[in-house]
């Protein structure tokens, strides 16, 4: 009796080579640095090509459109970026640690990548299209780390109950970019990353946690909270051995 044999699966033809990646990864290099230089809106995808030494006409059959290589841009910024702050984050307890940490972080893209910067707050944030755009879909990822740490301050009692933090959220990112803004145009001089975020954390922590003045009752409502965030930390163990 003759077996059947089973006919080896072609590859997928839309599956990328090697060659193909880094062919991309080329072309979306230079399309960071032609957006940086000169914006979104008066760079050319010719411009692009001659910077990689290929036709225009190949830049469009990796990238449909301007936009798409825009895109390819941002999440090349904000991939690694959300990976490096959800790393931080998870090693951290507590309100003041996670909002420094965050705020520090923040501050750190506008001193490390002031290009970038720009390119996200001016040439996408500004337009009409924002709220539908890739660029939106990662600054909610990117900021949902805020969120979460004013709801766990909530619910650990750092913070009085009913907190918004989508406010505290727009506080934080909206206060930065409006103090930072001239530093993005070269106008406002090297940013202290180190003392910027000492100062924010208090200014916040000053905003929202309630001022009491029985200091007994304060000191009370400390050592609650740290008597919380011991008795989390067993549980926060057993859940990183389980991933």
């Amino acid at each position: 009796m003759k077996l059947a044999t089973r006919k080896a699966e072609p590859a997928s033809a839309t599956a990328p080579t090697p060659r193909r990646q880094r062919r991309a990864a080329e072309i979306v290099a230079a399309a960071r640095k032609v957006f940086v230089d000169k914006g979104f809106e008066r760079a050319s995808v010719a411009e692009i090509a001659a910077c990689v030494g290929v036709v225009e006409g190949l830049v469009y059959s990796y990238f449909p459109s301007k936009r798409e290589l825009l895109n390819e841009v941002l999440r090349g910024m904000y991939e690694p970026l959300i990976q490096d702050v959800e790393a931080g984050f998870s090693r951290l307890l507590g309100l003041r640690s996670r909002l420094r940490f965050l705020i520090w972080r923040h501050l750190r893209v506008y001193a490390e990548e002031p290009g970038l910067s720009r390119l996200a707050l001016h040439e996408v944030r500004t337009g009409p299209d924002y709220f539908s755009s890739v660029l939106h879909d990662l600054q909610v990822r990117y900021t949902s780390f805020m969120v979460r740490t004013v709801r766990d301050a909530v619910r650990d009692g750092e913070l009085p109950a009913g907190t918004d933090a989508d406010l505290v959220r727009s506080l934080v990112y909206g206060g930065i970019e409006h103090q930072l803004w001239a530093a993005l145009y070269g106008r406002g001089g090297r940013i202290d990353v180190e003392a910027l975020a000492d100062r924010w954390t208090d200014v916040v922590l000053q905003g929202v946690q309630p001022v009491s003045r029985d200091p007994g009752r304060q000191l009370e409502s400390r050592l609650a909270r740290l008597e919380q965030l011991v008795a989390a930390q067993p549980r926060m163990a057993r859940s990183a051995r389980s991933r």
